[in-house]
């Protein structure tokens, strides 16, 4: 990274899901199977003097939601607030697919009641065209909780909102390895799973690859509110004086596509180079050709120099023990807990949970080696064309840095909070959701950093 950053704000998501799939089809899209859910989510930010965070509080007035920062403070756990209590509700994640944080794709099957199908020239289940998937303009199976069932069986991916604020000065927001940082950096990881063996309780490598199609979205616009969000701010308990102004307009669940000028969608896509339903492409970057809605027609994206809205990370990996013993940190760590915290008779479900919340209260990333950014996102692409869509990993070395320099969340403006929203989903055109997955939990860490350019 060639510019030097300042740290504004360390983001940690432990998300840990169930997830159960069955191949379909060699394409890359599965379908999912029994009752994987999302079992816990813990988010911690933090800031020091340099930016504030604060949770998103909304208020219903006359049929109106109106959105305010909560109290802004240098750190903070979504998990001890109410604000995002459906997050402990969610059902299952399932592939879906997006280029813009707006539409959102899910695939379509061959069933008995298809022509084709009676006639025996496509097997029931084969997937069907890109044009024929299903579109979700209107955040309906965002956030689906464990009930609904017979939605996230056609797709499901979560969001949240929440603000940010530079009190010292405008910044540019991106993100970042968190380089020297213990507690922070961004990375995805598939967890480890508690497992009852001849040597008794230990961690061991999840079956499931979900880390490699994970994908993390930052919607954002520096739109202002002119409407009455600001008076209802300044009547909360949560107003500072400090700030006048407030940025960002999104839009409600079931009302509706709204394309704004302002957006601008951020993906982050960590683990670019890790590919475990092809092993002999470890190492490289393959393309993901998301899918886009042109002029009313579904089709995968093909990128441009001039389409900077991605930024790729290579694999993180669990740290090792710093031994002989040939094991990771995190499993002696296991160990301790083990025989401090953990009863015999819990389940291995029950051990993980307890393990992961209470024990490290989600604080995995000392326990990680975080991955590399590609640092420039239109080199990037240049390669991908020079090379037919795959990157050679020995390409990639030579672009490795802190950060994706020239890609960018947002712009903040001293003393003005910013509302942003954040994805997290399951990329279904990514060629590695093709493999079955069994019980596969993943842990998501976020670190933003900005700099004044």
């Amino acid at each position: 990274m060639t510019k030097i950053y300042i740290k504004l704000i360390a983001m940690s998501l432990a998300l840990i899901l169930s997830v159960s799939v069955v191949l379909m089809s060699s394409y890359a899209w599965l379908v999912l199977s029994g009752n994987p859910a999302v079992t816990g989510i813990q988010v911690a930010i933090g800031g020091g003097n340099t930016i504030l965070t604060a949770p998103n509080v909304e208020y219903e007035v006359d049929g109106t939601v109106y959105h305010i920062p909560g109290r802004f403070s240098d750190k903070m756990n979504f998990g001890s607030q109410d604000h995002y209590a459906y997050l402990k509700e969610l059902g299952n994640l399932t592939p879906v697919s997006t280029s813009n944080g707006i539409d959102w794709f899910m695939a379509t099957y061959y069933s008995g009641n298809d022509e084709l199908v009676q006639q025996g020239r496509i097997p029931s289940g084969a997937l069907k065209d890109v044009s024929e998937f299903k579109v979700d303009s209107f955040l309906t199976h965002a956030n689906l909780p464990k009930s609904a069932q017979d939605k996230i069986d056609e797709g499901s991916y979560i969001y949240l909102d929440f603000w940010v604020v530079s009190p010292g000065g405008d910044y540019t927001l991106r993100l970042s390895t968190g380089e020297g940082t213990e507690d922070g950096g961004s990375f995805v990881v598939d967890l480890l799973e508690s497992e009852n063996s001849e040597e008794g309780y230990t961690l061991t490598q999840s079956a499931g690859s979900a880390a490699a199609t994970v994908r993390v979205g930052f919607l954002a616009n520096d739109l202002m509110l002119t409407d009455d969000t600001m008076l209802h701010y300044k009547n909360s308990k949560y107003f500072d004086n400090r700030f006048t102004a407030l940025k960002g307009i999104y839009q409600e669940p079931n009302t509706g596509a709204v394309y704004l000028d302002a957006d601008r969608f951020t993906i982050y896509e960590p683990n670019g180079d890790y590919h475990p339903a092809h092993e002999k492409l470890d190492g490289s970057y393959v393309e993901t050709r998301s899918l886009e809605l042109v002029d009313g027609t579904i089709q995968e994206q093909v990128r441009n120099r001039s389409d900077l809205n991605l930024t790729v990370q290579t694999q993180s990996t669990w740290a090792p023990a710093g031994d002989e013993t040939g094991t990771t940190a995190i499993e002696q760590r296991f160990q301790t807990a083990l025989f401090a915290k953990l009863g015999e008779s819990m389940t291995a479900e029950q051990r993980m949970n307890l393990f992961y919340g209470s024990y490290l209260q989600g604080q995995i990333s000392p326990y990680v080696n975080k991955g590399r950014f590609i640092g420039s996102t239109f080199n990037l692409i240049s390669y991908l064309g020079q090379y037919n869509g795959t990157v050679p990993g020995s390409v990639l070395e030579a672009e490795k840095a802190g950060a994706t320099d020239d890609v960018e969340i947002i712009k903040l403006e001293r003393n003005v909070p910013q509302r942003i929203r954040m994805f997290i989903w399951l990329e279904g055109q990514d060629i590695d959701c093709v493999d079955s997955v069994s019980s596969s939990r993943f842990a998501v860490n976020i670190e933003l950093a900005g700099g004044d350019q």
